[in-house]
């Protein structure tokens, strides 16, 4: 069985490159612009959608926030879109096409027409239906089979942006001011640990919603700090901070870390529960004291990775 994924991943992605390689030679003779894919997609959805939004661009076609955002200010720097607020909601606003827009728009699709022609040009009429066909079973087996897997699947990715940054710290002051009550001088402090020598951040999504996040700090001489584990208490009961600790643990055995060590509260009873699944024990306590507003006490806890 495992030869057999491995042959059908080698295929897939050896059929992507040659889809690419075949919309880059179109690019290069008939769709010559000064647009990207991507930016045409988003022209495309903002011609074509009523009450367009950045936000609807954004989830559907599963793209960063920060990306789309540079994208649509690109626009309307170019004169190609305008925004009008939503009367419903003001902090929103609605996207639309200037007519000069609607002409580069109409152009594009003319070109990609003209893409289509030319690639169905040199097929005859059963060649043109075998292709066709074999489009739409594609489409059928890889739909059905997202579809099965359920809307609610987890993802965590191993790479970080600004904006994920500032996500983070806005997550977990809400879910330390909200559900134990720490005061402001906990965000004075949470802001500050980002200056750190990041060495990684793992953030888990569930539908591009934030689910949860971890963070490794490197502490050098082999030693890396456990930072910023968080799950969204939508999301609990879905295994998120397992895979989030074991993503970190996996990455540090990998590259041969000696210890992994991290600082919590007594009042983390879950994430207590979680970190002692993965081995890690306590190995300092301190005096109970007033921190954050609150009165804690903080203990180290520690995982050793090298092999006894």
């Amino acid at each position: 069985m495992i030869n057999v994924q491995s042959n059908c991943g080698l295929e897939f992605r050896k059929f992507n490159r040659f889809y690419t390689d075949i919309l880059g030679f179109l690019n290069e003779h008939i769709y010559d612009s000064p647009f990207s894919l991507t930016e045409t997609r988003i022209l495309f959805e903002i011609y074509n959608t009523n009450n367009c939004t950045a936000k609807n661009i954004q989830e559907r076609l599963d793209l960063d926030g920060g990306y789309v955002s540079r994208i649509i200010k690109k626009f309307e720097k170019e004169k190609l879109i305008y925004k009008q607020k939503c009367k419903d909601d003001g902090r929103n606003h609605l996207l639309y096409v200037t007519s000069y827009g609607e002409l580069i728009y109409k152009e594009l699709e003319k070109k990609a027409n003209q893409q289509v022609e030319y690639i169905l040009g040199s097929l005859d009429h059963d060649q043109q239906q075998k292709l066709v066909a074999s489009m739409n079973t594609i489409q059928e087996i890889l739909s059905t089979s997202f579809k099965e897997k359920g809307e609610e699947a987890v993802s965590v990715r191993s790479y970080y942006t600004s904006d994920d940054i500032n996500n983070m710290i806005e997550q977990q002051w809400l879910f330390y001011n909200q559900v134990h009550k720490w005061d402001n001088s906990f965000l004075s402090y949470l802001q500050e640990t980002f200056n750190a020598d990041i060495e990684r951040i793992w953030i888990a999504e569930i539908n591009r919603e934030f689910a949860g996040c971890i963070g490794l700090v490197n502490d050098g001489n082999k030693v890396g700090q456990l930072r910023w584990f968080l799950v969204n208490p939508s999301f609990h009961k879905k295994g998120i901070g397992s895979q989030l600790i074991n993503s970190l643990v996996q990455y540090c055995k990998e590259l041969d870390y000696e210890r992994l060590f991290l600082w919590t509260v007594s009042d983390m009873v879950t994430a207590r529960l979680l970190y002692e699944k993965f081995g890690f024990e306590i190995k300092e306590v301190q005096e109970k004291k007033s921190l954050w507003g609150a009165t804690l006490i903080e203990e180290r806890w520690d995982l050793e990775l090298r092999e006894k």
